[in-house]
């Protein structure tokens, strides 16, 4: 156990090694190659590796044992808004608290408390993200902290969190995204209203009523967006628990895959979704469209549960945006465009003088060039440094706009 202990110091031990750790090690080999990791790259202070190393020399008398990574609350492998969902269900449980407990994404011994997630089996200890004995909202903070880390090393190992009892109901609750309005222009702000409907109440029983949902939205990366988005939970009253993340945030706070929003509402251990309620507003300020497009949002890897963590059966539906510009097409050319196909620049020769605005768009409607010019009859557009392929190109002046398709070489 010593040689181990020095060679870990040394910063000697490499992952075939750890592989072949001694026998009453093997339950904790993994823990001995992190501690070493975070030693190389110095992400812990030395008061904590050395915690660490104690807790591995206290544990070799208590093998076999369970290990947890905080903020993997189901013991899925990773940390996401997923797992407010046993937070939920074992909402103000009581155990033993881990020592040492660190939030840091680290290798941390789980104590095994008698009892387990009623579906997943997940024991509570996984639950207790923070380690204080008590599972509330200050278990949020290690999902945030943590958000989309990935492990696999936890004992138990890490499985999908798949729940394979499920409540049926004749008339199932609905999830409903709806923009307001329903059509934007440049610079103006969306709602992307998340509405949770259920047509029947009476339809669960008091002792396993609807708990929390947990759903991703996609195709806001075929919007024109001006990031961040602002996401607003309904908090007001204040009974529900939110985890919400975006491509450029995790709002108990990382990052997602561009495009996508992932959210998450639970109860504190009660059934919080027996009624109709709005979950959420997103506010999504638009950028220059040139043409009116569709743009539809829809739900996706949609999971609603009871306070029994059985699953319930629910109903989603998307919207659809539809973007474009204010302003009126002239119906007749009132400036020509040359040349076409372009190099290095497009020239824009104008019919009377004029005040104007050049923008040139890609096929997806993103705005990549953009020049504005006082009183002109001529302008230039440079368009070096462009992938070639097809663009439009906005002549935009107080009067009208005239859109023409341009190819760059």
């Amino acid at each position: 156990m010593l040689l181990w202990v020095i060679r870990l110091m040394s910063d000697t031990l490499d992952s075939q090694e750890v592989a072949e750790c001694p026998a009453p090690f093997r339950h904790f080999r993994f823990l001995i190659y992190s501690v070493s990791r975070f030693a190389r790259v110095r992400l812990l202070s030395n008061a904590r590796l050395v915690a660490l190393l104690c807790f591995l020399l206290s544990c070799s008398a208590a093998l076999p044992g369970q290990v947890m990574y905080p903020g993997d609350l189901n013991n899925d492998g990773t940390a996401n808004h997923i797992d407010l969902l046993p937070l939920g269900v074992a909402y103000n449980r009581f155990g033993p608290p881990r020592e040492p407990a660190f939030l840091e994404w680290v290798p941390q011994e789980n104590i095994p408390r008698p009892d387990a997630l009623p579906v997943s089996g997940v024991n509570l200890g996984f639950v207790d993200a923070n380690g204080d004995g008590l599972i509330d909202t200050f278990d949020l903070e290690p999902i945030a902290l943590n958000y989309d880390s990935l492990q696999s090393l936890s004992i138990p190992p890490p499985q999908a969190y798949l729940l394979t009892d499920t409540f049926f109901v004749d008339n199932p609750p609905e999830l409903r995204l709806r923009f307001e309005p329903p059509t934007a222009s440049p610079g103006d702000t969306v709602r992307l209203i998340v509405e949770y409907i259920v047509p029947d109440p009476g339809a669960f029983p008091p002792t396993a009523p609807p708990l929390g949902i947990t759903f991703s939205i996609n195709g806001l990366d075929t919007l024109p967006i001006v990031p961040p988005i602002r996401i607003f939970p309904d908090t007001v009253p204040g009974d529900l628990m939110f985890v919400a993340a975006t491509a450029n945030q995790a709002q108990f706070w990382r990052s997602v895959a561009p495009g996508r929003i992932e959210f998450a509402a639970a109860g504190r251990g009660m059934g919080a979704l027996g009624n109709s309620r709005q979950l959420a507003e997103m506010f999504i300020v638009m950028e220059d469209m040139i043409i009116l497009r569709e743009m539809p949002v829809y739900p996706d890897s949609v999971l609603l549960i009871n306070t029994r963590e059985e699953v319930i059966a629910l109903k989603a539906f998307g919207d659809t945006l539809t973007v474009g510009s204010h302003l009126p097409v002239w119906p007749a050319a009132f400036a020509k465009v040359f040349p076409n196909p372009a190099r290095q620049s497009l020239q824009v020769q104008m019919k009377q003088p004029l005040n104007l605005e050049l923008t040139l768009f890609s096929t997806t409607g993103l705005a990549v060039r953009r020049i504005r010019n006082e009183t002109t009859r001529e302008a230039s557009l440079n368009t070096a440094g462009l992938p070639p392929g097809i663009y439009f190109l906005e002549i935009r002046t107080g009067q009208g706009i005239q859109i023409e398709r341009v190819a760059l070489e």
